[in-house]
């Protein structure tokens, strides 16, 4: 199921922005992907449910009213599902200098 969920449209990115980033929130994952809102938001909540990433709420004071604000950062499964890309990415150079 790991292998399933990491093939999908944005795994990669969403995760490789978090390593790279620590944390972010949903508005700046969204910018930086240019993915829908609605099939982020869905991304993102498999990647919990797999434990790919955690997620932490902070509530922001705004004109007297407290809006939470989500952050998203990598856990310790999602930096080891990392190696899957990188062992990708050497297959392809092997393919590559076979041919």
């Amino acid at each position: 199921m790991f292998l399933k969920v990491l093939s999908k449209k944005n795994t990669k990115e969403v995760l490789y922005l978090l390593e790279k980033n620590e944390e972010l929130y949903f508005s700046q994952l969204l910018n930086e992907t240019g993915a829908f809102k609605s099939n982020l938001s869905n991304l993102i909540n498999e990647l919990i449910d797999f434990g790919l990433i955690s997620k932490r709420e902070e509530a922001e004071e705004l004109k007297q009213q407290k809006i939470p604000k989500v952050y998203y950062k990598l856990t310790n499964v999602g930096k080891e599902a990392l190696k899957i890309y990188e062992i990708e990415q050497n297959l392809e150079k092997l393919k590559k200098s076979n041919e």
